[in-house]
């Protein structure tokens, strides 16, 4: 009846495992376990007065792993795992809501990707699950080889490679080498789906071809399986496989996520005629480009949500995705953060950030943190806005700058706290 090691999250009849983090202990937890209804304790630790509700093991995390190797050889589902440096997690949720429309499909919630959500994430799937879709993260060499050999995917999505993490390897080869462990635990016959446009394809695919893997490239070169035919007006995109084109109507997605997703419904041999609808109508989840009204500064404007997390090639991407808004009448606005976890590279990757801003229609950029500082000096004067050293700061100049129907996007590593100061936006504080 799956796992849990969050009493927030547990559901009745969850096995509850206590796991011993850097701010939290389950142990304490435990009494709120039962109250919520937990099956069983699993501990090594557990106090005695729970004895008769506790399972005794050696290692809570080897119980989880095996846990949930057993789960995965348990279902029937067709396994997808997805990797990448930018575009994970939206891909993921793009994927769950197109399969949902096919079966019961089971996805790994929020950013489950690493040593305990990975793990954790397999517990949950059911027998009736017909798919099954993971997110494997990383931050140094090895961590996709584990995760992906618990996962054991039928299909591997790769959505690219950047400077994420790179504190821990030599340069954006060693990052690719990890990223290709996924590739390395693909079931016998599996398929792989690849970005054309990424400068390690070449790489991935002779991986892919050692192991005799079914290889699918998408992306808007034309040598792609899956590629951008050509854009119409009014949002309208063709899509070409191999033996059809597609009109799509596409607001606020990324094009390389459409593209992926087409070409994971080919390989699947779904119909896509019953969800082409949906790509008109789809929103990103939250901090990751979702789009709200917001009223504020009695005004009315429209906030770009993707403070959720910051790296090199997701803020590039952002960027982009921004300038692909046509202007009518209105500005954009960036409040841009820090990327961290960038090691030596951090202030050469910062002022690269200024040459895709210069390039881009957006109008005033603002900064709140030390690292971007690099990145403002070396904006043009006219797209310089402010220095933010406190949120408050930003309330005051905002509220003098933006006008009824502007747009702000609001972008930055998760410990710059800018994702909070959004959550306050939306809520209305």
């Amino acid at each position: 009846h799956g796992i849990s090691i969050d009493t927030r999250s547990l559901k009745s009849g969850n096995l509850f495992l206590t796991i011993e983090g850097k701010n939290q202990d389950g142990i304490k937890y435990i009494p709120k376990a039962m109250k919520k209804g937990a099956q069983h304790i699993i501990s090594s630790r557990s106090p005695k007065k729970f004895k008769m509700k506790t399972i005794n093991i050696k290692n809570e995390e080897k119980f989880l792993n095996n846990f949930a190797f057993k789960k995965r050889d348990a279902s029937d589902a067709k396994i997808i795992a997805i990797t990448g440096s930018a575009g994970k997690t939206s891909l993921k949720n793009l994927i769950k809501d197109l399969l949902t429309n096919y079966g019961k499909t089971f996805c790994s919630p929020k950013s489950y990707n690493n040593h305990y959500g990975v793990p954790l994430s397999l517990s949950q799937l059911e027998p009736s699950h017909r798919y099954g879709i993971f997110e494997v993260g990383m931050s140094k060499a090895g961590e996709i080889n584990k995760l992906s050999k618990l996962i054991r995917p039928h299909i591997g999505i790769i959505t690219n490679v950047g400077e994420a993490h790179i504190e821990n390897f030599k340069n954006l080869k060693g990052i690719a080498s990890a990223k290709a462990e996924l590739i390395k635990n693909i079931k016998k016959d599996g398929t792989i789906i690849l970005n054309r446009d990424d400068k390690f394809f070449n790489y991935f695919k002779r991986i892919s071809q050692s192991r005799n893997l079914k290889i699918i490239s998408f992306g808007v070169s034309k040598k792609s399986d899956v590629s951008l035919f050509s854009k119409r007006e009014r949002d309208i995109f063709l899509i070409k496989t191999k033996d059809e084109i597609i009109p799509l109507e596409i607001k606020n997605i990324n094009v390389y996520n459409v593209l992926s997703s087409i070409a994971l419904l080919k390989e699947l041999n779904l119909n896509i005629k019953k969800i082409i609808k949906y790509y008109k109508t789809y929103q990103p989840s939250e901090g990751r480009g979702r789009i709200y009204e917001i009223n504020r500064y009695n005004k009315k404007f429209k906030l770009i949500d993707e403070s959720y997390n910051a790296n090199p090639l997701s803020v590039k991407n952002a960027i982009k995705n921004f300038s692909s808004i046509k202007k009518n009448k209105f500005k954009k606005y960036l409040l841009l953060g820090d990327m961290l976890e960038l090691g030596k590279r951090s202030k050469i990757l910062h002022k690269n950030l200024s040459k895709v801003i210069n390039n881009s229609d957006i109008d005033k950029v603002f900064i709140k943190g030390s690292k971007t500082l690099t990145t403002y000096k070396n904006i043009d004067m006219a797209k310089r806005g402010n220095i933010f050293q406190q949120e408050e700061d930003i309330d005051f100049t905002l509220n003098n700058i933006i006008a009824n129907n502007d747009y702000l996007m609001i972008k930055g590593s998760n410990a710059t706290g800018l994702n909070n100061l959004t959550k306050r936006i939306i809520k209305g504080n």
